[in-house]
């Protein structure tokens, strides 16, 4: 029987249920956090969010201290408990060390709505990196994951049930910082070793008109592969960032088990990094879902709503974890998606992807 390790014990992956797996409960990426230069944009942007700025916010929202840091846990539950309340019933929280992971929170969240939540191991991009990684091999950062999927997180006894998201940061025509090379190859190890499902955050470059993507997938898989990692068990995240269906098809044809269009409702900019530069809208982001449905691929596609920033809270003026239930389903099926193609994206795929043994 295959099992799926939540933070609340082990369960039957049969019984996983609707699934969402990439998303953010307990998230701190000030790693992230880019400053106004205007000192009077900038004093303005460590205030409280309101009606009047919540435009500004979601038009440079890396600009924003708050938007960056999820530290109000009954406002999480709340939005969550929405999930719920719309039909889903599993999420997969992949925030790690240095960006904010805390299990005791999961734990809580998980018990207060009933739905299973799944904790992970790894860590995200060097920005996010603490300071001992500098330090360690491969091997050893490769053994703290295993330690934490086999016995648990920090000696609470909580065991992580995935790897990730590993993250890679860069340039656009760079791949990744080295000290983050070293990690996707202790994932690889790690995930060998356990059989536990992985998944990379890819360095994306955030596109404006007349761009094409820079993609380095082909590398990625080369070190995982020669790490001995089973691609079969890797789902690649964030594939709305490439709007490309060549691209997501050429990774399902060397192996790669499935991949993620998870940055629904995420509709903001990130202006400090340039004008116009920001996350794929919903529209274009389901168009992409429908070409690979319309592919024959639904029974390799997972799609989720990160809720990676306070803006995407309903109490913030976006659309929340319920987003997908309660408004892409809907889409798709209007687009022409079938129920078993929508049950094969949020039930089956989670299941063969999260379950173990």
């Amino acid at each position: 029987m295959a099992t799926v390790q939540t933070v609340l014990g082990p369960i039957d992956a049969a019984d996983l249920g609707g699934t969402m797996s990439h998303v953010h409960l307990t998230i701190d990426i000030l790693c992230w956090h880019m400053p106004y230069g205007d000192p009077a944009l900038a004093k303005e942007a460590e205030g409280e969010f309101t009606l009047a700025n919540v435009g500004r916010i979601r038009r440079n929202g890396l600009a924003w201290r708050r938007n960056l840091v999820q530290d109000d846990v009954e406002l999480t539950i709340r939005e969550v408990a929405e999930y719920a309340r719309a039909g889903g019933r599993a999420l997969v929280n992949v925030d790690l060390p240095g960006m904010g992971r805390d299990v005791r929170k999961l734990q809580r969240i998980a018990r207060e709505t009933g739905l299973h939540v799944i904790a992970s191991t790894g860590w995200y991009i060097a920005a996010c990196h603490p300071p001992e990684i500098a330090g360690r091999s491969v091997e050893e950062l490769a053994d703290i994951m295993v330690r934490e999927l086999d016995e648990g997180i920090d000696g609470t006894g909580v065991r992580a049930g995935n790897i990730g998201e590993i993250g890679l940061s860069g340039m656009p025509q760079d791949p990744w910082q080295p000290a983050e090379e070293k990690v996707l190859r202790a994932a690889a190890r790690a995930q060998a070793r356990t059989g536990a499902s992985l998944t990379i955050h890819p360095n994306a470059h955030l596109l404006i008109h007349g761009e094409k993507p820079v993609d380095h997938f082909d590398l990625y898989l080369d070190v995982l592969e020669r790490e001995g990692c089973d691609l079969g068990k890797l789902y690649v995240s964030h594939l709305g960032l490439f709007p490309d269906v060549e691209i997501p098809k050429r990774l399902l044809r060397r192996g790669v088990g499935f991949v993620s269009y998870d940055h629904f409702g995420h509709e903001e900019y990130c202006e400090g990094i340039g004008p116009g530069r920001g996350f794929t809208p919903d529209k274009e982001e389901v168009g992409l879902v429908m070409q690979m449905i319309e592919a024959g691929h639904a029974d390799r596609v997972l799609l989720g709503a990160e809720v990676g920033w306070k803006t995407c809270y309903k109490a913030h003026g976006g659309w929340g974890y319920s987003h997908v239930y309660e408004n892409i389903l809907p889409w798709l099926r209007a687009c022409g998606a079938t129920e078993a193609q929508i049950h094969r994206m949020m039930v089956e795929n989670p299941r063969r992807l999260h379950g173990v043994g």
